[in-house]
C-alpha cells in the first residue's frame, strides 16, 4: 500500500472535489500525528507521496535502529531510536527539540523551553 518511499503508518481519506486528505500515525502508539491539507493528484500513490514530503516526513523522527517513524514522546533523542528499542533513562541527557546537551536536571530545555520528558513521566 505503501509508495516506493516508505512513509509512516496512513489512511488515505476522500475529500471535497476529488481531493483527498492524508492522515500519518505514530507507528509505535498509532497515535494520529498529522492530517494534510486537501491535495489534488491523478493517483492516491502520488497524493501520498506529495502528502508525505510537503508535510508528514517533518512531523516524525525515524528510529536508527528499526526504522519507525515515531512522534517526539516515543522517540528517546538521547540515542536517536524509539523508545521500544531504547526505553527512556531517568533523565535525558539531550533536548528531545533543539538537541541542546542537559547537564544538569531540569524540567525545561535552557536553550528551547521545551518541557523535559523524564522516565515515567
Amino acid at each position: 500500500m505503501n509508495p516506493g518511499n516508505r512513509t509512516a503508518s496512513y489512511h488515505i481519506l476522500p475529500d471535497a472535489g476529488g481531493a483527498v486528505r492524508v492522515q500519518f500515525f505514530c507507528e509505535l502508539s498509532d497515535a494520529l500525528i498529522c492530517v494534510t491539507a486537501p491535495i489534488r493528484a491523478e493517483t492516491p500513490e502520488q497524493a501520498l507521496a506529495i502528502a508525505w514530503e510537503t508535510e508528514g516526513k517533518t512531523k516524525f523522527n525515524t528510529c536508527k535502529k528499526c526504522g519507525r517513524f515515531v512522534s517526539d514522546v516515543m522517540y528517546n533523542a538521547d540515542v536517536h531510536e524509539c523508545v521500544a528499542c531504547a526505553p527512556w533513562e531517568n533523565y535525558p541527557l539531550y533536548c528531545h527539540r533543539c538537541g541542546k546537551r542537559i547537564v544538569e536536571i531540569v524540567r525545561h530545555c535552557p536553550q528551547c523551553g521545551v518541557l523535559l520528558r523524564y522516565e515515567g513521566s
